[in-house]
């Protein structure tokens, strides 16, 4: 880490966390070896009922380091009330799962003077060398236009005045709405290709998936469905489609279609797996197009339930 380089008053750093304990130290240790120097770290608990609590508690006298355990309710109001105790006129949020290197640190107290004009700023999410292994949680931003919360940065009084995150959407499309918002009112956030955090490819369970499938599926497309509501015009901006209708009947193929050609270039992609290692990974892709054929069948079953909110969500 770059020594020199000034501790910032400007712009600090918040992570809001919950149920990760097994990342959170990681994270931490991170910001301890690369940041710390640089910008103050705010850690929101949403109310975790696993070792998080005890881990903090550890951490708990570091310097720059700030630390609030909240009722468990959602990210969307665990993010607000990072804001609300910003001690900085900036706030970077990213997630528990990414991994922030020293060049992410030395970048990100420059961005209130070079965007000071900007209601925000979008950096890049990539992820790490290789293909994606089959059956895993990933997200990829490289080149901009996601606005996900995992690089993104803002001006608190902005936000504020805006309303912060809306606290409806609980886990799914907060970030989406957030931006839409700032776009409507502010006109643009920048992309700042500079600013990357490393998503790394973190392995899904199989029984859990199955049994959220359902849920999991209705929220998500209910919460599509209110950002199209509140974003009728600058809905596309974020969607390959012009409303939330096309958006959801594309779900009905793109991810099964998106999971085979993950396992396949996985599979046949990666140089020197041991035969354990492929077996494991045919293993792994099977299960991704168990989980995906089932996670398709319940958004047809969710959308037909749904299809007389969906056919009014169309663009006119």
């Amino acid at each position: 880490m770059n020594s020199d380089l000034p501790f910032s008053t400007s712009i600090s750093l918040a992570v809001v966390t919950y149920n990760q304990a097994d990342l959170l130290t990681g994270f931490l240790e991170r910001w301890l070896k690369f940041g710390s120097a640089r910008v103050a770290l705010t850690v929101v608990d949403d109310g975790s009922d696993d070792a998080t609590p005890k881990i903090l508690r550890a951490w708990a006298r570091r310097p720059r380091l700030r630390m609030h355990r909240i009722p468990h309710s959602s990210i969307a109001k665990a993010r607000n009330h990072a804001l609300r105790e910003a001690p900085t006129p900036w706030l970077a949020f990213s997630d528990t799962d990414c991994i922030l290197d020293e060049r992410y640190f030395d970048i990100l107290p420059s961005l209130p003077d070079r965007f000071r004009n900007d209601p925000a700023v979008e950096g890049a999410v990539v992820p790490p060398p290789g293909p994606k292994p089959p059956f895993t949680h990933s997200m990829f931003n490289v080149q901009g236009g996601t606005f996900a919360t995992a690089n993104m940065v803002f001006h608190v009084p902005t936000l504020l005045e805006l309303g912060g995150f809306d606290e409806a959407f609980l886990n799914f499309r907060e970030d989406s709405d957030l931006a839409l918002t700032l776009l409507e009112h502010r006109g643009s956030i920048p992309f700042c290709p500079d600013l990357q955090v490393i998503h790394p490819h973190l392995e899904r369970k199989f029984l859990f998936s199955l049994r959220r499938a359902m849920s999991m599926q209705e929220r998500l497309i209910r919460s599509e469905m209110r950002l199209f509501q509140k974003h009728p015009v600058s809905y596309r901006r974020l969607r390959h489609f012009p409303d939330a209708y096309g958006t959801v009947r594309n779900w009905c193929w793109k991810y099964s279609a998106l999971h085979a050609r993950e396992c396949r270039n996985y599979l046949f992609h990666s140089q020197g797996l041991s035969r354990m290692e492929m077996l494991r990974g045919w293993a792994r892709a099977l299960q991704a197009m168990v989980v995906a054929g089932f996670e398709q069948f319940c958004v047809i079953l969710v959308s037909a339930k749904q299809a007389n909110s969906l056919s009014k969500l169309r663009a006119r």
